[in-house]
């Protein structure tokens, strides 16, 4: 081979073996075995000779079937094996039938890959969780970073995945790779996959690792107590709603826990007649950001339901009548009743064509239709009943006959005609013109 031909060889391995179509490109990777084909030279020849170029190196000759080191070997008599492959290997070869008086001709370009090594994948600054999964608060600063070592330069390459559509967040050729996220939010919560591929080899490591987003509630601290429905049952409730995570809340009395647990609400169930008015109940809730604990609290007070009404009310017979009942200072809010004191126990009333029951608030009106004396006068009971307790207030019915109107109206009439009766025997009485001069009545 002549001096050009050597310095085209040589050029076009610096060139990564590209500058003809005579050129064949082998990959390999370190540790692993490369064989590579004397294309020119038909399969089962024996006699063929291996060179390296770039330095010269000889690795087969014609005069010896094996070579002195163990690395390189013959397959089927024209190939080339190489074992245990090492950097030092990449480079163009060359091949020669030593039947054949020409020079040998290079046509084989080694390339030797390693890596992609140690991957390492780095979401920073954020906490991390005892399974290995990383946490943040939203509005922070995040940078990602992706390592590795590998020969060629990888194919570097950072993606989201939220299971719907991954979104590619940035790639390189290049061993390294950051990026950073400003003032990251909710929706960036999900799987961040780190991959890396070695161009010759495709051989590809991945590493993912998952990020969650935390962010405070958006609605404040909410307590309440209800009626559960059965007798003297109390329903507390304590709500921390729209974060993430859940936080961690906790019912009280006194120091005294009575629930706790990691949700946005939290239920305990009581038995209220243990409790007396006014008694205080505490929901404590924790949420946890990556740089704080943010904390808040709420009360509930239980009250007694205080019915009022008037005393006596009076209805005419035949007419309709409205008993009015008001409830204060009840929490939970109270169910208010209408019972007759007819039997024992009471009955309650329940509203129909004789009894009509409108609640409006806080108060309950009864309209009695058609009062009857005999059928409804007498007491009626407003019950207001709570979880905490029973009370009820009593209101008397007076039922009393209409007045005769006709009666009334004639007494008026004749006490009005002998009014003017009088009035007129007195004017002409004392009229001057009409004054009889033997009366013995003086008109002063």
């Amino acid at each position: 081979m002549g001096p050009l031909e050597k310095l085209l060889l040589v050029l076009c391995a610096l060139c990564g073996g590209s500058c003809g179509a005579s050129v064949l490109i082998i990959p390999g990777e370190v540790g692993g075995q490369a064989v590579l084909p004397c294309s020119p030279i038909a399969e089962n020849t024996k006699s063929v000779a291996w060179f390296m170029e770039n330095p010269k190196k000889d690795l087969l000759t014609c005069n010896k079937d094996a070579s002195s080191n163990p690395r390189y070997s013959r397959l089927n008599g024209s190939s080339l094996v190489i074992s245990d492959l090492r950097l030092e290997d990449e480079g163009l070869y060359s091949c020669q039938n030593c039947s054949d008086t020409t020079d040998a001709v290079a046509q084989i370009q080694l390339k030797i890959a390693s890596g992609p090594h140690n991957i390492t994948f780095l979401i920073y600054p954020t906490k991390i969780l005892p399974n290995g999964t990383h946490y943040t608060s939203s509005g922070s600063n995040i940078t990602f970073s992706c390592s590795s070592y590998s020969i060629p330069e990888p194919a570097n390459s950072i993606v989201f995945n939220t299971g719907v559509k991954p979104e590619l967040f940035d790639s390189i050729n290049a061993s390294l790779l950051t990026f950073s996220l400003s003032n990251i939010q909710a929706n960036y919560q999900g799987n961040f996959t780190c991959s890396v591929v070695n161009p010759l080899s495709n051989k590809t490591l991945i590493h993912t690792l998952q990020l969650l987003v935390y962010y405070p509630p958006t609605s404040y601290m909410a307590c309440n107590v209800e009626n559960t429905g059965a007798p003297s049952g109390l329903s507390l409730t304590c709500s921390w709603l729209n974060g993430y995570p859940s936080p961690h809340l906790k019912w009280e009395n006194n120091g005294y826990l009575l629930s706790n647990g990691t949700s946005d609400t939290l239920v305990v169930t009581l038995n209220g007649s243990q409790y007396d008015n006014g008694q205080k109940f505490t929901c404590s809730g924790n949420y946890l950001m990556a740089n704080e604990i943010k904390k808040e609290t709420c009360d509930v007070h239980l009250g007694y339901p205080m019915p009022q009404s008037n005393a006596l009310r009076t209805c005419l017979k035949g007419e309709n009548v409205t008993l009015s009942c008001s409830v204060s200072g009840d929490n939970p809010p109270a169910v208010i009743a209408w019972l007759r004191n007819l039997s024992n126990p009471n009955v309650e009333i329940q509203s129909g064509t004789k009894y009509q029951i409108v609640q409006i608030n806080k108060v309950s009106y009864l309209t009695i239709v058609n009062c009857s004396k005999e059928e409804d006068e007498g007491h009626y009971i407003c019950m207001a009943q709570n979880g905490v307790a029973t009370r009820e207030i009593y209101i008397w019915l007076d039922v009393r006959k209409p007045h005769n109107i006709v009666g009334l109206v004639s007494a008026i009439l004749i006490l009005f005609l002998i009014v003017v009766a009088l009035i007129i025997g007195t004017v002409l009485y004392c009229d001057p013109q009409l004054y009889i001069k033997a009366n013995p009545f003086r008109c002063n």
